[in-house]
């Protein structure tokens, strides 16, 4: 055995494996239930969705209220059509399938949606600067990944051995949840680097990630920030590599998870805002119909809407109703796709982050990832392009974004200079999880202090340091393994990269 693998070994005895399990399963108790009980989910995104599958498996009655007309939340597909007849879909933007979501890959596998995962070549970052850095070469083993980044260029040894501010940065390989959000929650990514005196490359790199969870450094957690390092880079050895869905989302995801619930006692309702949310004695009132168990699983904007204009939870539970009413959604963030007569540069992988000149993050080719886009470039030339800004500041015009997208790419990819655009569909919004500093605190957990009341969705606390689609998805496990729990079920299985740093 090698020196490196011997190292590898033990590092993953140390963070007690690279996949740990959660909870214990009594598998004496039964799987399904054997009277009638009904849950309404409030959203059908992700969370809500995935709670309706585990529950619907036990024999659950579930019912789904979005107020879209498509399920995903921010993982939805919806139809968008030009004045010339041309219709296809849309979608919020990119989202990346990491391989350490274990949850998550776990539900696709059980709705038969794993297959239409396809890999990324590279986790590439484009500056003007300080040249572009990739990440598929590195070590993925905890601590060797740390060393073998130097080679990239973001950080040198002699940085590290000069710099003395530059050992506070053991904080990445000791995250402890609560200890982590006590001393880190209240301290923005921009005070932390500029304490330590991260050298720009490094502050390159970590804005980066940090404008990946919707915020801009000087407004980001260092607790988020290190609970992300922690969750996607330091404590498994997977990577920073990732699968994405080869096709529209509607065709690759949803559409199989309503085929997987249509076997079960479910509904689905679209276009079905919550116009009344209440509880009668021990049913819950949604729209009119009862039901033993609610989940909200809307996104932060939509559930402080539904709890805003709900007299009975102002009345019965002021203090459950002030802490989600207090919950703060992220900055705005923007997406743009176009379609264009020319296509960009060969051997870039279809995902590119950018160092933000003001407001472009990143550059998907959609032609390069998904059938879809791929055969309308097949048949009519040029390329699919979408462009993001995670984390749109907060004084620049929406009105200015559009162009200010366009400039931004075409700095980055001058090939495609002298293009013409013949479609393009823009997205501002506003409803994201903000994770800023000073908001731990306040942030729920999956049981409200409701009786039978459960909340999901990556904004929730969880045990877990799961982070974005991997945290939508573990919350709705554990919804479901409360309500389990309390029917005398058992429980479904919940996977977590470790819990606490190497460090801890």
């Amino acid at each position: 055995m090698s020196i490196k693998s011997i190292i590898s070994k033990r590092i993953e005895k140390k963070l007690g494996g690279y996949k740990i399990q959660l909870n214990k399963i009594d598998s004496v108790l039964p799987e399904k239930l054997s009277n009638e009980k009904s849950v309404g989910i409030i959203g059908g995104g992700l969370a809500g969705v995935s709670a309706a599958i585990f529950l619907a498996e036990r024999g659950f009655a579930v019912k789904i209220f979005e107020k879209e007309k498509y399920l995903g939340g921010k993982v939805g597909s919806w139809p968008v059509s030009f004045e010339d007849g041309f219709s296809t879909n849309v979608e919020h933007g990119f989202h990346a399938f990491f391989r350490q979501y274990y949850n998550l890959r776990n539900l696709l596998k059980k709705i038969d949606a794993f297959k239409y995962l396809i890999p990324i070549d590279d986790y590439l970052i484009l500056t003007k600067d300080y040249g572009n850095f990739g990440f598929k070469d590195i070590s993925t083993v905890p601590i060797l990944n740390i060393l073998s980044m130097a080679k990239t260029g973001i950080y040198s040894y002699k940085d590290a051995m000069l710099n003395p501010g530059f050992r506070k940065m053991t904080s990445l390989l000791s995250y402890n949840r609560e200890k982590t959000f006590s001393i880190f929650d209240k301290v923005s990514f921009k005070d932390f680097a500029n304490e330590v005196k991260l050298p720009p490359e490094m502050q390159l790199m970590f804005t980066t990630f940090s404008r990946a969870f919707f915020a801009e450094p000087q407004y980001i957690s260092m607790a988020e920030l290190i609970k992300s390092f922690h969750s996607y880079f330091l404590s498994n050895d997977l990577g920073l590599l990732y699968d994405v869905l080869n096709d529209d989302f509607e065709d690759t995801l949803w559409n199989p998870a309503k085929e997987y619930l249509s076997k079960y006692k479910s509904s689905i309702l679209l276009d079905s805002k919550i116009t009344s949310f209440r509880k009668d004695g021990n049913q819950f009132i949604i729209n009119n119909e009862q039901f033993d168990y609610a989940i909200i699983a809307s996104d932060v904007k939509g559930t402080k809407n539904i709890i805003q204009n709900s007299d009975y939870f102002k009345n019965e539970h002021h203090e459950f109703y002030n802490q989600i009413i207090n919950l703060k959604q992220s900055q705005r963030y923007s997406v743009l796709r176009v379609w264009i007569d020319k296509d960009i540069r060969q051997g870039v992988p279809f995902f590119i982050f950018t160092d933000a000149l003001e407001i472009l993050d990143s550059v998907t080719i959609y032609h390069r990832m998904e059938k879809t886009s791929e055969d309308w470039v097949k048949k009519n030339g040029g390329g699919i392009f979408e462009l993001h800004s995670y984390a749109l500041p907060d004084d620049f015009p929406e009105a200015e974004v559009r162009n200010q997208f366009l400039k931004e790419f075409e700095e980055y990819f001058p090939e495609i200079k002298g293009y013409k655009i013949k479609y393009e569909y823009l997205q501002v919004k506003d409803d994201f999880t903000a994770f800023h500093t000073n908001l731990y605190k306040n942030r729920p957990t999956v049981k409200a202090n409701v009786n039978n009341l459960f909340l999901a969705g990556d904004w929730v606390k969880l045990e877990s340091p799961a982070m974005l689609m991997e945290a939508a998805t573990t919350s709705a496990l554990y919804c479901a393994n409360k309500i389990i729990e309390q029917e005398g079920l058992q429980q479904e299985t919940i996977f977590s990269v470790p819990l606490k740093g190497i460090l801890s």
